[in-house]
C-alpha cells in the first residue's frame, strides 16, 4: 500500500486558497465521511460532476489535498490528525469548476472536523537543489533544451508528454521537457516531502530524465510506476549520476497551514 502522502501529490504545487472565502460557498450535495477499515488501500478517485472517492487518509493528508499544499506545510492539532484514517465520499448537483471543487472540500473539512486553522511562516528543514560532483562519465539525464526539442503548445495537445513545458511524474521516474531548475526543485519536493529550493544559478530551460528507486519513506504522487532494473539506484544517488544535482539539507522560511482545533467527526 502507498503511503497516503500520496493522495497529496495529486493537488500539485500552487498556493493554497485563503481560509477565509468571500461570497456564497458552493456545497456538496452529498457527502459522508467514515473511518477507514484496517489495512484497506489508500486511493484517490477523482469523478466528473464532484464525485469524490478517497480511501484511508489522514486529516493531515486530507487538508493537504483542500488546501493544496503538501503534507510537510500542515501542522498543529491532535495526534489523530496523523494517526487516524478516514474515507470520503462526494456527491456534488452540479459540476464545480476545479476552484469550487477545493472550496467545497475546505468547507467539508472544517464542518465535519469542527476545523480551525490559521496560515504562519516558520523555519523549516529544507533541502537546497545544488550542482553535485560528476564522475567519468557525463550525466545522460539532463539537457540544456534547443530549438526543435520539444513539441510547442500551439502544435501539440496540452497532455501530450513531449509538449514544451510539460512535466510527467510516476512513482519512480519523472520526464519533462523544458522546464526551469526552479520548477523541477518543485517537483522534487513531492517527491521527499520537503520543501526543495534552486541553488544550482542556472538559467537555462532543461529536458530532464530521472528515474530511481523509492524509499519506503518517501511521499510520492499517485502515478504508476515503471518496470526497472533492481539496480536502479535511490533518488539522491540518481540526482548525482543521472543529472549532475544533488540535495543539501538546510532550513528556510517555509508557509504552513496550522490546524488549531479539530474533533474527530461523527459516523455519516
Amino acid at each position: 500500500m502507498r503511503s497516503v502522502a500520496a493522495i497529496a501529490g495529486i493537488a500539485g504545487l500552487c498556493c493554497g486558497i485563503t481560509i477565509a472565502q468571500t461570497g456564497t460557498i458552493p456545497r456538496f450535495d452529498a457527502a459522508s465521511i467514515k473511518r477507514s477499515v484496517s489495512d484497506s488501500d489508500t486511493f484517490l478517485k477523482a469523478h466528473p460532476g464532484g464525485r469524490i472517492e478517497i480511501s484511508r487518509a489522514n486529516l493531515q493528508m486530507l487538508t493537504a489535498l483542500a488546501w493544496r499544499l503538501q503534507p510537510f506545510q500542515v501542522a498543529g492539532g491532535p495526534a489523530w490528525v496523523r494517526a487516524e484514517y478516514f474515507d470520503v465520499r462526494t456527491k456534488a448537483a452540479d459540476s464545480p469548476s476545479e476552484d469550487q471543487l477545493f472550496a467545497m472540500l475546505q468547507a467539508l473539512l472544517k464542518e465535519r472536523f469542527s476545523m480551525k486553522l490559521h496560515f504562519e511562516t516558520a523555519e523549516r528543514p529544507v533541502y537546497m537543489l545544488k550542482p553535485g560532483k560528476t564522475g567519468r562519465t557525463p550525466p545522460t539525464g539532463l539537457q540544456v533544451s534547443t530549438e526543435g526539442g520539444c513539441i510547442h503548445a500551439d502544435a501539440a495537445s496540452p497532455s501530450d508528454p513531449n509538449a514544451c513545458g510539460s512535466l510527467g511524474m510516476g512513482f519512480n521516474h519523472l520526464e519533462a521537457h523544458e522546464i526551469s531548475m526552479a520548477r523541477f526543485a518543485e517537483a522534487l519536493t513531492r517527491v521527499v516531502d520537503r520543501k526543495v529550493i534552486d541553488r544550482t544559478g542556472r538559467a537555462e530551460k532543461f529536458n530532464i530524465s530521472l528515474k530511481w528507486l523509492p524509499d519506503a519513506e518517501q511521499a510520492l504522487p499517485a502515478s504508476d510506476a515503471i518496470p526497472l532494473p533492481p539496480d536502479t539506484p535511490s533518488l539522491f544517488t540518481a540526482l548525482r549520476e543521472q543529472l549532475g544535482l544533488k540535495l543539501e539539507s538546510g532550513k528556510a522560511a517555509v508557509e504552513l497551514l496550522v490546524i488549531d482545533h479539530a474533533e474527530m467527526p461523527g459516523e455519516n
